[in-house]
């Protein structure tokens, strides 16, 4: 008696546990059980590139009195256009005394192209021409390290203008972009996950930071250093696809000759 009596227990046991296994989370949810929730699912790190994040105050808060973007006809080169390699709203950050610039020509039937940078106030700070007859790719233009440019200044936004010279005789016609960079400063954190970073790494953690313009300079770097690593081309076409500039990403990079 006491054998069925044990057994009757354990058939009793294992039945409520085949019905608590069956319980459904709403049902746990009825009994007043909290419904246990699933931890985060990880993006992948190993395949994935390096996508920028762009920081809320840039996005929702852009800097206030910019004059508006004037485009030329430029009706002697219907062809003549280029893109600039920033965020959507042409405002990107750097920690950089003296950033890098990146645009993309495509092949514009025009020699001549001009770089300015204005401080806050409309001061100029830095001007370059450039010779881009016969190019067609992505250039980039450096503000020179010297005496003679002022370093820019940890929390100030400054005004780039790229034209594309039409006509010399007529800058009216000029093809124009305009964007904002601005200087910040790195947490201490931050500096020492770079201090310990190899070079791919260190583009994850610009563009995971919202640094853009040193995310893309220091991964254009990596490219013109490792032209046969895949590894780069890759994570330089997942950083534009970032920023909704996939279709110039399998474009090259190319030099460019600045007037003296």
């Amino acid at each position: 008696m006491k054998k069925i009596t044990k057994f009757l227990l354990n058939v009793t046991s294992v039945g409520s546990i085949v019905l608590i296994a069956t319980l459904n989370l709403s049902q746990f949810a009825v009994m007043g059980e909290a419904i246990p929730e699933l931890p985060p699912r990880k993006p992948p790190t190993v395949s994935a590139g390096p996508r920028f994040i762009q920081p809320t105050e840039d996005r929702d808060n852009p800097p206030t009195g910019l004059p508006p973007v004037v485009r030329g006809k430029c009706e002697n080169f219907p062809e003549a256009s280029f893109t600039a390699l920033v965020p959507e709203n042409k405002i990107a950050r750097t920690v950089s005394d003296y950033p890098t610039f990146f645009f993309y020509l495509p092949q514009p039937n025009v020699e001549l192209a001009e770089f300015i940078l204005q401080d806050e106030n409309g001061n100029l700070i830095y001007e370059q021409a450039l010779t881009i007859k016969n190019l067609s790719g992505v250039i980039s233009v450096s503000i020179p390290a010297n005496t003679n440019v002022p370093p820019l200044e940890v929390g100030k936004n400054y005004t780039w203008v790229f034209s594309l010279v039409c006509d010399p005789e007529d800058r009216a016609s000029d093809k124009i972009e305009r964007g904002v960079v601005r200087r910040v400063e790195l947490s201490a954190d931050i500096l020492r996950e770079l201090e310990n970073a190899d070079p791919r790494r260190k583009t994850f953690i610009y563009a995971e930071n919202g640094i853009w313009q040193d995310a893309l300079g220091n991964l254009a770097a990596a490219r013109r250093a490792n032209p046969n690593a895949r590894v780069f081309q890759t994570d330089w076409e997942s950083l534009l696809d970032s920023v909704t500039l996939l279709e110039i990403a399998k474009k090259p990079i190319v030099p460019i000759e600045a007037q003296p």
